[in-house]
């Protein structure tokens, strides 16, 4: 009661609400601070995460690319093969 007093002699309108709205905002104030910062390291962290992801699919494209170049090349060579059987 002693400090609702102070506060009433202080701010005779609002007393402790006065600083009690004041501290709310500052609450919500830092809690949207708070969401943009998470917001942020989210945005960091997949940026982070873009290079492995591009890395592990060049090596997923560079393998898919090396097993079509095995199966050309042993289509290629059984097409040979076929056609060279037909001369003899």
């Amino acid at each position: 009661m002693h400090y609702e007093a102070q506060c009433r002699t202080r701010d005779p309108v609002y007393g402790c609400v006065g600083i009690i709205s004041f501290l709310h905002q500052q609450i919500h104030s830092v809690e949207s601070q708070l969401d943009k910062t998470r917001a942020e390291i989210a945005a960091l962290d997949s940026l982070a995460q873009e290079p492995a992801q591009i890395q592990e699919n060049e090596e997923e494209a560079s393998f898919n690319n090396f097993l079509l170049e095995q199966d050309n090349a042993a289509d290629h060579f059984n097409h040979s093969t076929n056609i060279s059987s037909h001369f003899m």
